[in-house]
């Protein structure tokens, strides 16, 4: 079971690697067993691996295919190389051989969509559900029609559409 409040790592990384242990570590205490990490900060990974020691089984960890942290910060790309370098860094720094949760990150506009499929983004996604290292493919996007299109590929076991409303 997944606990209805989930972590979002996003603004834990602007913290200190002692901040963050605590903060992680008091949320995993409580019983938060979701980390979503759409992280703006690299060292948040490290600290997520720390803070995992002897709990991995009962904690469930949600990347994203295309968010990249080789600056240090959060950057986003649909090339294949740069996004396995990305995947390969994230398992090491968390200490763990697998994810539960992969989302394909960002897919806002028919390019995207067209350049991870052309580049063999999706064949490698497809590739690391078959091997477990991925254990449930996800899609993050901003696109109503984008999601349609991505769920009649069948080859997604969950989506998240965010949609921002503007009030004037």
């Amino acid at each position: 079971m997944i606990s209805i409040i989930g972590l979002g790592a996003s603004s834990l990384g602007a913290a200190s690697h002692e901040e963050m242990l605590k903060t992680l570590n008091h949320a995993f205490d409580a019983g938060i067993n979701y980390v979503d990490l759409a992280a703006g900060h690299a060292p948040i990974f490290k600290a997520v691996g720390e803070a995992l020691k002897g709990r991995r089984d009962t904690i469930y960890l949600q990347i994203h295919f295309g968010a990249e942290y080789t600056s240090g910060e959060y950057g986003w790309t649909t090339d294949l190389k740069r996004i396995k370098e990305s995947i390969q860094w994230q398992l090491d720094c968390l200490q763990t051989d697998y994810i539960d949760f992969g989302f394909i990150h960002c897919i806002d506009e028919e390019e995207d969509l067209k350049a991870i499929q052309e580049n063999g983004v999706l064949d490698y996604i497809l590739d690391l559900k078959k091997k477990g290292i991925i254990h449930y493919i996800g899609l993050s996007s901003h696109s109503p029609k984008l999601v349609h299109k991505v769920l009649a590929m069948k080859i997604l076991d969950m989506s998240c559409l965010v949609l921002i409303l503007l009030m004037i």
